[in-house]
């Protein structure tokens, strides 16, 4: 069993031409769309061709000559860019182009959206949305999901998939990981009927489910043969909001929340290690999280969201990494907050403690051999 490193090593020689793409690539894509493309990629569709992924690889390494200064964010693995490093040396990944980069952070909005599309020499086109980033704004957006029937990053998702397929007359891949997954199963759903029969698959790697049901939604069931998502055995993220059960497990060399990298997951071959099913742990947090969320109004869920954006927007951070160099400061932030938003918070934090404390006891109570329900 090995991990992406491995793949590189095992699949490196091999085009796509002559090995089909697979689930592996697509996950890399999506990993390799986390990387900062502006004034590398361009933003337009040109006839003649993108930027390779090894021309890009050197240009954005020429401009972090030093990589243990580079941040990318606190939750962002930094072997994000020791993978592309090694993606850019293979024969197989290193002359695949990429065009249209996009990249938008819009405060007013409440929006983050980023993608790229890459060409592997197949024919095929892969449009990858990036996951959430390192910005306090992509955080709200991602809290928004559950009570919006339709955030920007989902409307832009729609926009963009229709772009490129408008450009790119050959079949349409879309992935993307954590949010990112979330987006390309939505661009693939919403999308026009013409492009919807162009697509032949959607990975969702480890991305969030969406805030109501799609089972009765005619285009999802439509679409539904050709996406595939994937959850490690402990996962979080990905059995957020409505999700059904149609996902596929997949081994982890990391535990807890660290298998939310994609990375960390092991491989055989073309694919990854499947698992029979989730953890107990992860099954009984799916339960408590969603059972709590839709235990809230959607007028509850925004004021949730906007309390916790409230609470962290601590001298003026805007990222992650801005927040965590102002957590000494979180207390006294606190305390000029509105009452109301100390209110909601104890509230809905009391709600979950409370289910989680009914799940965790029935999980382990067992009924005596013999007993009846009542």
């Amino acid at each position: 069993m090995g991990t992406v490193y491995d793949y590189l090593d095992w699949r490196g020689e091999l085009t796509f031409l002559e090995a089909p793409l697979n689930e592996v690539d697509c996950l890399l894509f999506s990993v390799i769309s986390y990387v900062d493309f502006q004034g590398i990629v361009p933003a337009e569709l040109h006839e003649e061709g993108g930027v390779s992924i090894k021309a890009a690889a050197n240009a954005f390494l020429a401009r972090n000559p030093d990589l243990k200064k580079l941040s990318m964010g606190v939750l962002m693995p930094k072997d994000i860019i020791k993978v592309f490093k090694k993606v850019k040396n293979t024969r197989r990944f290193r002359n695949v182009e990429m065009q249209a980069y996009t990249n938008v952070i819009d405060t007013e909005r409440e929006m983050q959206f980023s993608a790229v599309t890459f060409y592997p020499g197949d024919g095929s086109a892969v449009v990858t949305f990036r996951g959430t980033d390192d910005t306090l704004v992509g955080w709200k957006e991602d809290l928004n999901m559950c009570f919006l029937p339709v955030v920007p990053a989902q409307a832009a998702a729609v926009a963009y998939l229709a772009q490129i397929a408008d450009f790119h007359k050959g079949p349409l891949v879309c992935t993307g990981h954590s949010k990112g997954g979330n987006l390309a199963v939505y661009a693939a759903v919403h999308s026009e009927k013409s492009i919807r029969k162009r697509i032949v698959h959607v990975y969702s790697n480890d991305g969030p489910g969406f805030g109501r049901s799609l089972e009765y939604d005619h285009n999802y069931l439509e679409m539904k043969p050709v996406i595939r998502s994937l959850v490690p055995q402990s996962s979080l993220v990905g059995m957020l909001l409505e999700h059904g059960d149609d996902y596929t497990v997949v081994k982890s060399r990391q535990s807890g929340l660290l298998q939310h990298d994609g990375l960390s997951w092991e491989i055989l071959g073309s694919g990854f290690v499947k698992e029979k099913e989730i953890s107990k742990e992860s099954k009984r947090t799916d339960r408590t999280v969603n059972q709590w969320i839709r235990d809230m109004t959607p007028e509850q869920r925004e004021e949730l969201a906007a309390a916790i954006y409230q609470l962290f927007s601590v001298e003026g951070a805007q990222t992650l990494t801005d927040l965590v160099a102002a957590r000494k400061k979180w207390l006294a932030h606190s305390k000029q907050l509105d009452p109301k938003v100390h209110e909601t918070i104890q509230k809905t934090l009391s709600m979950l403690i409370g289910l989680n404390a009914k799940n965790l006891f029935s999980s382990v109570v067992k009924k005596p051999r013999g007993s009846k329900t009542e």
